[in-house]
Parts: C-alpha cells; sequence; structure tokens
C-alpha cells in the first residue's frame, strides 16, 4: 500500500523512507548481482544499448516537455520501482532529471577511465548521487537536452572500439565488479529505470 502523504511536509515523508545509499531489498540485490550482472549486463551489445540510452532518453524529453514549470517542480512519491532506492521515490521530474545527468556524467568518466586501464579515483556510491534540486526547472530541462545529445559522443570519441574489452572493473555497490561494457550497459539502464519513475511521475500531477 503507498504511504498516504496529504498534510505532510516534504521532511516528513522523506523521514518515513530509507535513508539515501541503503540499497536494495536483499532478494532484488541478490538478483541483480547474480543474474542481472553476469547474464544481461555482460552480454550487452554496444551499439544496441547505445541506441537504447537515446530512445530512453528521447523518451524522458518528452514527457518533460509536456510539463510546466511548476509541475517540474512538484514532489510526488511514487510506487516502489525496480531498481529505484526507497529514497529516491519522492523526487520531482526536475530532480530525476539532475539525478540521472549526475550519474549519466560519473559513468562516463568511469568508462574512459577503464577504456585506459585506469582504476577511477574513489569509489561508486548512491547515497552521493542524490539531486539537490535547487536549479529552475527549466534550466535542468534544458541542461538534460544537451546532456543526452553530448554524452554518448563523448564516450564514442574517447572509447573507439578496440579499446572496449578493456579488463579493468570497478565496483558498483549493487552489482560488484563491473567493465567498461557493462557500465555502457548500465547508463542506458539507469535511464530506462528513470523514465518509469517519470510516468510515475506525470500520471499523478
Amino acid at each position: 500500500m503507498m504511504m498516504r502523504t496529504e498534510g505532510l511536509t516534504d521532511s516528513e515523508i522523506e523521514a518515513r523512507l530509507q535513508r539515501p545509499g541503503a540499497g536494495l531489498p536483499w532478494p532484488a540485490l541478490l538478483f541483480v548481482r547474480y543474474y542481472v550482472g553476469p547474464y544481461v549486463a555482460a552480454k550487452a551489445d554496444w551499439q544496441a544499448e547505445t541506441a537504447r540510452f537515446h530512445e530512453t532518453a528521447a523518451q524522458i524529453t518528452a514527457i518533460a516537455d509536456k510539463l510546466d514549470n511548476g509541475q517540474l517542480q512538484k514532489r510526488i512519491l511514487v510506487p516502489r520501482l525496480r531498481g529505484l532506492e526507497d529514497s529516491s521515490r519522492y523526487w520531482s521530474a526536475a530532480m530525476t532529471l539532475e539525478h540521472v545527468m549526475i550519474v549519466g556524467t560519473s559513468i562516463r568518466d568511469i568508462i574512459i577511465r577503464l577504456s585506459q586501464e585506469q582504476l577511477p579515483p574513489g569509489k561508486a556510491d548512491t547515497a552521493r548521487v542524490k539531486p539537490q534540486g535547487k536549479l529552475p526547472a527549466q534550466t535542468v530541462l534544458d541542461n538534460y537536452k544537451s546532456f543526452t545529445a553530448m554524452l554518448m559522443p563523448q564516450i564514442e570519441s574517447a572509447v573507439p572500439p578496440e579499446k572496449r574489452d578493456a579488463k579493468m572493473k570497478m565496483a558498483h555497490p549493487w552489482f560488484g565488479a563491473f567493465n567498461l561494457r557493462q557500465w555502457h550497459w548500465l547508463l542506458a539502464e539507469h535511464n530506462a529505470i528513470h523514465l518509469r519513475q517519470l510516468r510515475e511521475i506525470a500520471a499523478r500531477l
């Protein structure tokens, strides 16, 4: 059953959700770690995932373009969704777009570093990629359009085909050690997760 939010402040709603970085429920975590990572992400086709990224980005933009500034900024609690942390369920459309850009930029940098057989500094942490929600909504949407237009060309330019099988790996807190092809799959998958979230937000406005 969905939490009732009538009369609650943003802080009260957030207090009823799990903390940022709490991760996925244990059964879901086992599924992504031992099935999705080695049998889906590891076998993904590079060009197909590039196309999926562009397709999901276009669908996200189409939904956001139909919302006015007030709707883009309104926080909506969505149901539990596959691949979405509990703490991420109470975002606005603009916050969702901001998060996708934060994560996408980080994954781009990881992919490029791994293609150079270099381990990126620090570690992946889902608690550190949450949106701040401080930028004007239209600015976020404009930034998202620029981001999705540039991201894959940046990766393609930096990672030619002969470098896509680099062996270096970096750990993801849910999936475990991922090589750059698996991180590339995650770019498209992450878009797909938040496309589902955006659809739920738009349906409740």
